[in-house]
């Protein structure tokens, strides 16, 4: 006999795709039954409208060639007893059953003769006894729901098409019964309102609001809700959804974010120079006040900045502990990585009152917020590691510690004695950990997530915690964004492309590409070429998976970059305590060696990521010396000015010109000292970017003479945004040389086009 599975398949209201109108090729699956949808920067659109039948139940189909004496399906349902549930046969060598299951979350697996098959269409998985299940999120079959069917975009806002799926046949929406609400204040129902219905469908246009729920207190992002009954007085599952009223969909290609390291940012003052000096492993009383406060001085969009990523707000712990390192307590919690609490904001960055401020603000200013999230474990002094033991791994495994390697154990390790680790063996805790997530996204406002320490979990943890966001969030089809972080080395593409796809997060921050762009633009330690080919290897690793990728220079968790530039970085892990690096004066060459590497983040495609600080250069070596106080005008030094307002032109003119904002990179020219690639979406406004250094006398980076463009641009002229130096093409695409200093990026636009105007000081 044999029993080789053909495969296994699950139909819980089945997946659709669908490329509206508008869309790109990546657009999202539609699920009738409100599920989780797959990860890509577009919307989940519905392929079918009209009338339709809610369809609750999970189908599992199983191929398989043999005679088993006995086929069954396990789960919460029946005890995980296989004999309770038997498949039936369908046809020769198919197998199936239908189930009806109350709402929920649902475990399941198919067992032939005790040998068990997880359903390899079922994207969802969880634990049950030390084995991993498949995990299905039943919806309620006794109640109709709404699902969008169509948006598009009008001058203003888009417009929204939603369709009731019904129960029954016969039961049709109650047009009578419509109630709908934006931000809270009930909108008109009915012909030429905001709101009207036909049959089965209701038709959403934001530009028919009053004119006071396109601003008001809550910016451009509002949140609608909708309410009904079906014709036998069944109650529909309430709608609820935030928008933006905006002319085009966000994409978060098009996104440029900034990481705000709260506690070393600012607070209703700029930090002084008594005050940037306490110990570097305590607070320093950065809060979200200084965050809104230079929200409103206009910071940020300085910067061309159209997101902001915050550190986490969670509760920790006070008093002093010692690092990773060991020796002497001597770090308070003042990166809110241990929380003690689940869904308490922590006091010393503020209350929920001034996170609404901030969140309000920047989403008037257009800017989306994103949180920083920590799933994969908490403080000793959280009330759930007394309640739960039973969550956590085993005490003893310390990540990187004698026979605890991080590679063979970096799901199970802990940090350090008082940071348990999440086991995730139990599915109240992956359910508890992702409704106590998704708690600070509903209750905040936020547009999405940075998910830390995302190689300690199991895949399936953060493909839970994607689902539930798409399934709970998007139901108007405004896209959150959930950014991973899998630290790797150079080579290690595999591990973080583990956790993207469709069912997976939405992207991950590029490490590979970050150690490239270090090893090629600030240490001089490899060709130019070789920054393009990893590039390309990038590109090719996440083909496929539909992530919008972070790329970045530093972040938090790594060296700075003008330190490293100017040869002050030791390696010596106690750096940060016995030889903090200082601002490297007069060293022109570090800032230019910066500036490359950030001409380089800001202008390929993905979505650039700025850690505070890099804007200007500010020195440090490694955690946590690379996380001080933050220091803005006279306290910056000239060549911090110098760096800060070539960065703030590149970011602006990201965020202003199309062609920054795609997909498409080709490269033009690749030798030792010089990388030319060209940035196009066909709108008649490329970007052709020249990085170039002279590591000998007899290499000069410039443009040469022969370098050909595509014919597009014969007899054009292209300024560069940074210099102001001028090329031009002849007929025949040939350009005029453009002469740079060694060391110093150009990024070439047509000379006409609005977003060349603005000149760097």
């Amino acid at each position: 006999m044999t029993d080789t599975p053909l495969s296994l398949k699950k139909n819980l209201t089945r997946r659709r795709r669908y490329v509206a109108p508008g869309l790109g090729a990546c657009a999202a699956l539609g699920l009738w039954a409100g599920l989780g949808l797959a990860g890509c920067d577009d919307a989940p659109i519905l392929a079918e409208a009209g009338a339709a039948l809610r369809d609750c139940k999970l189908k599992v189909r199983f191929d398989f060639e043999g005679v088993p004496e006995h086929i069954g399906l396990a789960g919460d349902f029946n005890d995980f007893d296989a004999r309770k549930t038997p498949l039936v046969p369908l046809a020769p060598g198919r197998w199936g059953v239908d189930l009806e299951l109350p709402p929920g979350a649902w475990r399941y697996r198919v067992e032939v003769d005790g040998r068990p098959w997880m359903d390899a269409a079922a994207p969802l998985s969880a634990r049950h006894a030390g084995a991993e299940y498949s995990l299905v999120q039943a919806c309620d079959g006794d109640r109709p729901a709404f699902a969008l069917t169509e948006r598009t975009y009008g001058p203003t806002a888009p417009r929204y098409t939603l369709t009731l799926a019904r129960v029954q046949a016969a039961d049709a929406l109650d047009a009578a019964s419509v109630r709908a609400t934006v931000d809270g204040t009930a909108v008109p129902v009915g012909p030429g309102a905001s709101v009207s219905v036909s049959g089965d469908v209701v038709r959403f246009d934001p530009a028919r609001l009053p004119e006071a729920l396109w601003t008001g207190a809550h910016g451009a992002r509002h949140v609608f809700r909708l309410e009904a009954t079906d014709a036998a007085g069944r109650a529909a599952e309430p709608l609820v959804a935030p928008y933006w009223h905006e002319p085009a969909p966000f994409r978060w290609r098009e996104a440029l974010i900034y990481q705000v390291f709260t506690d070393r940012f600012a607070t209703d003052h700029d930090f002084t120079p008594a005050e940037r000096v306490r110990s570097i492993g305590i607070r320093h009383g950065g809060d979200l006040q200084g965050v809104l406060r230079k929200l409103r001085e206009g910071y940020f969009e300085t910067l061309g900045v159209n997101t902001l990523w915050l550190s986490p707000m969670n509760l920790n712990p006070d008093g002093l502990f010692a690092g990773v390192e060991g020796g002497p307590p001597r770090y308070e919690s003042y990166h809110a990585y241990w929380p003690i609490a689940p869904r308490t904001p922590d006091p010393r960055f503020g209350d929920a009152d001034l996170f609404d401020a901030l969140v309000q603000e920047a989403h008037q200013r257009g800017l989306r917020v994103l949180l920083d999230v920590v799933l994969n474990h908490l403080h000793a002094q959280h009330p759930y590691f007394t309640a739960h033991p039973g969550w956590f791994t085993p005490r003893g495994c310390y990540c990187g510690g004698a026979n605890c390697s991080w590679s063979q154990f970096i799901e199970v390790c802990w940090f350090v004695p008082y940071l348990p680790d999440f086991a995730f063996a139990d599915l109240e805790a992956v359910d508890t950990q992702v409704n106590d997530t998704l708690w600070w996204v509903e209750r905040f406002q936020l547009d999405g997530l940075r998910v830390d320490a995302v190689p300690m979990m199991p895949r399936f943890v953060t493909r839970r915690l994607s689902a539930e966001t798409h399934r709970r969030f998007e139901g108007l089809g405004t896209r959150h964004y959930l950014v991973g972080e899998t630290f790797v080395g150079p080579d290690e593409r595999d591990r973080v492309r583990w956790y993207l796809g469709p069912d997976g997060i939405d992207g991950q921050f590029d490490f590979p590409l970050m150690w490239a762009i270090r090893q090629v633009l600030v240490w001089d330690a490899a060709p130019l070429w070789q920054l393009a080919d990893q590039w390309r290897a990038s590109a090719a690793a996440w083909a496929g998976s539909t992530a919008v990728m972070g790329v970045f220079a530093g972040n938090h968790d790594v060296t700075r970059l003008v330190s490293e530039a100017a040869g002050q970085i030791t390696g010596a892990y106690d750096q940060p305590w016995n030889d903090p690096p200082a601002i490297p004066r007069g060293a022109r060459l570090a800032y230019q060696k910066a500036l490359l590497a950030q001409a380089f983040v800001l202008t390929v495609p993905g979505a650039p990521t700025l850690f505070q600080g890099d804007e200007f250069g500010m020195p440090g070596a490694n955690d946590p010396d690379n996380r001080r106080p933050m220091r803005f005008g006279a306290d910056r030094t000239e060549e911090e000015r110098w760096l800060f307002d070539r960065v703030a032109r590149l970011g602006r003119l990201r965020r202003c010109l199309p062609a920054l904002q795609g997909e498409s990179l080709r490269v033009l020219r690749e030798e030792a000292e010089r990388l030319v690639y060209l940035r196009d979406v066909g709108d008649g406004a490329p970007a052709v970017v020249v990085l170039g250094r002279a590591t000998t006398d007899a290499v000069a980076p410039h443009v040469p003479a022969d370098l050909r463009i595509d014919p597009g641009l014969d007899g054009a002229v292209l300024v560069d945004v940074l210099s102001g130096q001028r090329v031009r093409y002849d007929a025949e695409g040939r350009a005029t040389a453009l002469n740079l200093d060694p060391h110093l990026p150009a990024v070439l636009v047509p000379a006409d086009h609005p977003c060349a105007a603005e000149p760097v000081p």
